[in-house]
């Protein structure tokens, strides 16, 4: 407990005032220059002498104003009551901030077990995260054992996938220029004729007794078509021609085999023009009489229905055995409706065959993305889509050509079209040679380039 002096003091003075004789209290009149009874062996009225009169009298005045107060002031003010009243409130006060004091302790104390307490939770977070941490690094070593043993799977099953389909691709191929050989060669015609002609052997033999007696002549004699049929029983003669054109490229001219048919020295009755495309200007199937000849026209040819070769042959002997008339008219009625169903059954097969085609090419597509990640219609013209990709392309010109210009003294290799290009090949030959589009004409300056790189003396002139 702290010791409030000041009020000791004055209840000290307050004692010795009681203690004492009070001295009577008396109201002074202060009034200037009264006489003064100064005590001459007083140390203070030494002092007070070093003052002249006026200044004396103000000090006395101002001593005496000052006791007066101060003695009506601490008589007044402190009583025994006051003072205990007031040392009793400071107490109180004094005891309130002892309490006070305590209770700054005690929260200080819990502040303290409050911050312990959070390093302990703290403590054992840490010790839960790590134990997380090892946990998490547990089961992601695991993962990735897991991913990399399935990543090896995975490239097992694609390597034998690939194998797979490297020799399916192969096979592939070998078919693919099988058919170029086939269909695209210069001697495509030649080999439609080769193709067609030991079915058409083997379908006479085996289903109609060798009823025909069947020449391929188109080799020998081109003027006469490619196949002279001629009947063993009636000899009559019907010729065919094959055409192995694409579907982009249709037969434009037919007076040759229309020469042919009605000529008096092959003595045909008819004749049949087979297209692998189509026939300008002629329906699919359609039947034509031309100087008294029959001639047939059959577009988009399968070439596998050889049974449809040898039903046209008969329906031209029975149109040129009809006599005119009533007759006539139903026989034709007839052969135009059997035509007109075996049509139909070959258009519903077509369909069955196209839907069966477009599920194996969905197939494929779907195993190609899924293995190689890429789509397979894309890969498929990747020269074509880079070369058509490129910032800047040569441009083809649309000035006009004088062709007999371009291709005087000059080898012409091609039929004439605007991709073009000339050159001298490493024998000193001039050339010019014709492409269907300007890839192909880029890939023939690129071959020819190649040539150079390896030493040979190739000219490019444009």
């Amino acid at each position: 407990m702290r010791v409030n002096w000041r009020w000791i003091i004055g209840i000290f003075f307050l004692l010795k005032v009681e203690s004492w004789q009070r001295i009577p209290g008396n109201k002074r009149v202060y009034r200037k220059k009264r006489d003064l009874n100064i005590n001459e062996d007083n140390k203070y009225m030494e002092k007070l002498k070093e003052y002249d009169l006026k200044a004396q009298e103000y000090i006395i005045n101002m001593g005496s104003f000052m006791y007066d107060k101060s003695r009506e002031y601490f008589e007044k003010e402190f009583t025994e009551e006051t003072v205990l009243e007031k040392w009793s409130a400071e107490y109180e006060t004094q005891k309130v901030m002892e309490e006070k004091k305590k209770l700054e302790q005690k929260i200080r104390e819990k502040e303290q077990e409050a911050r312990e307490l959070r390093d302990e939770v703290y403590k054992a977070r840490d010790e839960e995260r790590e134990k997380a941490e090892k946990n998490l690094e547990y089961f992601k070593t695991k993962e990735m054992l897991m991913i990399q043993n399935r990543k090896e799977e995975i490239e097992e099953a694609i390597s034998i996938n690939q194998k797979t389909l490297r020799e399916r691709v192969n096979e592939l191929e070998k078919k693919n220029k099988w058919y170029f050989d086939l269909y695209e060669s210069k001697e495509k015609g030649t080999n439609y004729e080769e193709e067609l002609y030991p079915k058409m052997l083997d379908y006479n033999d085996k289903y109609l007794n060798s009823i025909w007696d069947i020449q391929h002549i188109g080799q020998v004699m081109s003027e006469k078509a490619d196949f002279h049929f001629k009947n063993k029983l009636t000899n009559q003669v019907i010729i065919l021609d094959t055409k192995n054109n694409l579907p982009t490229n249709p037969i434009a001219k037919v007076e040759n085999f229309e020469r042919d048919v009605t000529d008096k020295r092959t003595n045909a009755i008819g004749g049949i023009m087979l297209a692998n495309g189509k026939i300008c200007n002629k329906k699919k199937f359609e039947i034509n009489i031309l100087k008294d000849k029959y001639l047939v026209y059959v577009s988009n040819f399968e070439r596998d229905n050889i049974e449809f070769i040898f039903s046209i042959l008969d329906q031209i002997t029975d149109l040129s055995n009809m006599k005119e008339g009533t007759g006539d008219k139903n026989k034709l009625r007839e052969i135009l409706l059997d035509t007109y169903k075996r049509e139909t059954i070959a258009l519903e097969n077509l369909e069955k065959q196209k839907k069966i085609i477009e599920k194996i090419l969905n197939d494929l597509a779907e195993d190609y993305q899924k293995y190689f990640d890429e789509d397979i219609t894309m890969d498929i013209k990747k020269k074509e889509i880079s070369s058509s990709s490129v910032r800047i392309r040569d441009k083809t010109s649309t000035a006009i050509v004088d062709y007999e210009e371009l291709e005087k003294e000059r080898k012409v290799i091609g039929q004439r079209t605007k991709y073009y290009l000339q050159y001298v090949d490493k024998k000193g030959i001039k050339k010019v040679q014709y492409f269907s589009n300007n890839y192909a004409r880029g890939q023939k300056v690129k071959s020819l380039e190649k040539e150079n790189n390896e030493g040979e003396n190739v000219i490019i002139l444009n």
